[in-house]
């Protein structure tokens, strides 16, 4: 067995990378979301709902497309290098056909805001945000396809400089654009939707440039292997398409969920959407983690080392837990600190309401941060060997119960406290991370062959 690659320094050396990168993703979401409540609450509370709900619809196909990740991997442990790179230029061109099949199917669903009866004031803002991010995840079709060699083969430094630099392009322009600095106009949340599509438009470009420098040409002969593979197109698709809705689900669940809060009024909507900001800003950092795990265990899996899933996970999660435990404490001792940076208003009374409703759910979160890092990271283990199909069917079921009926009975039916259904979502957590280990456990992952 090579204990070098299971060592604690080998998952740093490829998480690091990662989780700076979604420390950027991070700084970038937390940045676009601060500087429009900032500049207008019912705006900030619109922003998240909509822009979940375009994710969502997006995500079925990001999910396929970013499966090809996965094959590089395997292939790259298996040595395969020509396949890694005709795996990627198969997931390019299947980008192609979701980005139009996107825009086709996400025409007319900017009603739903309408139709789930949100505020007259909210829901203008929410179908012009819901169109910017449908676009934004165009570009983030084919980002997402090439950047699956870069993370396939463990190059997650390449992928962390492109990343920081589009992120930093995008809080530059949300700025400009938002508050109408340096002589662009004043837009608003829209600016921010544009700083969007701007950035994701560069980091496509950058990744291009990167993919054509002498290091990828001579070992994976990238520009000479982009004929059509019906064999990994197949794959990608046969495997991507649990792992897609999955993806779907999972965003789906959650939009539906904020939708559902937005039922009740905007102050419970904005309280949630607080919340959900900073558990958003928690959980990146922690998926650099999860992301390592699924990289080496799909290298492994490839090179046909499959007891080495095991201590990969274990460490994995020991690393993850040491970032987990600075949220807890954070969380719980900062919460004000933490709500203020998302709250601009001005009417004292309100803005007490507002910390009072909130400071639980802080707390909370830091709590659900901790459990999902942990099943998160098994999660993807299982992911990354093909176990595809039995992470759908987990995810479609279990969320469902706990991000659609239950806030539907607690928040719509019951009028009951968003704490109470925030302490129902730790059970949802816990018992997310019972299924998925007694799964690892249980072995059957190993019967499955992807390459």
């Amino acid at each position: 067995m090579d204990r070098h690659i299971v060592s604690y320094r080998h998952i740093v050396q490829i998480a690091y990378p990662a989780t700076l990168s979604m420390l950027a993703m991070n700084a970038m979401i937390f940045v676009d979301r601060m500087f429009v409540s900032q500049y207008n609450l019912t705006q900030f509370a619109a922003m998240i709902p909509a822009g979940l709900f375009a994710t969502s619809i997006a995500s079925i196909f990001g999910g396929i497309v970013g499966y090809s990740s996965v094959l590089v991997s395997q292939y790259f442990g298996a040595r395969r290098y020509n396949d890694c790179s005709a795996s990627t230029w198969q997931a390019v061109y299947l980008s192609a056909l979701f980005a139009v099949l996107l825009i086709v199917s996400s025409v007319g669903l900017e009603n739903i805001f309408q139709i789930l009866g949100h505020d007259e004031s909210v829901i203008h803002f929410e179908k012009e945000y819901f169109y910017l991010i449908i676009s934004a995840n165009c570009f983030q079709l084919f980002t997402t396809a090439l950047s699956g060699l870069c993370y396939g083969i463990g190059d997650t430094k390449t992928t962390m400089r492109i990343e920081i630099f589009t992120n930093v392009v995008n809080m530059v322009f949300a700025w400009l654009l938002v508050f109408g600095k340096c002589g662009f106009p004043e837009m608003g949340m829209f600016g921010s939707g544009l700083a969007t599509n701007i950035s994701c438009a560069i980091g496509l470009a950058v990744y291009l440039l990167r993919l054509n420098q002498r290091s990828f040409k001579s070992r994976f002969q990238f520009f000479t292997n982009f004929g059509f593979n019906k064999f990994l197109l197949h794959k990608i698709v046969k495997f991507g398409l649990f792992s897609g809705i999955q993806s779907f689900t999972i965003t789906g669940y959650f939009s539906i969920f904020l939708l559902i809060i937005g039922m009740v009024g905007e102050f419970d909507l904005t309280c949630a959407n607080i919340a959900v900001a900073l558990q958003a800003a928690a959980i990146l950092p922690a998926y650099g983690i999860t992301t390592a795990v699924g990289i080496l265990a799909g290298q492994e899996r490839g090179a046909n080392r499959p007891n080495n899933l095991a201590i990969i996970l274990r460490k994995g999660i020991l690393i993850g837990f040491c970032y987990v435990v600075l949220i807890v404490i954070f969380f719980n001792l900062l919460p004000e600190f933490l709500i203020s940076i998302f709250n601009s208003e001005h009417d004292k009374e309100r803005l007490v309401l507002i910390n009072n409703a909130t400071i639980p759910l802080v707390r909370l979160t830091s709590i659900c941060v901790a459990l999902e890092m942990v099943f998160s990271t098994i999660g993807s283990a299982l992911q990354a060997v093909g176990d595809t199909r039995f992470m759908m069917v987990t995810y479609t079921v279990i969320p469902f119960i706990f991000y659609v009926i239950m806030p539907y009975i607690i928040c719509v039916r019951g009028s009951l406290s968003l704490e109470i259904l925030w302490i129902i979502l730790i059970g949802y957590r816990i018992i997310m991370l019972l299924v998925l280990t007694k799964r690892f456990v249980g072995g059957k992952w190993k019967a499955i062959n992807v390459i």
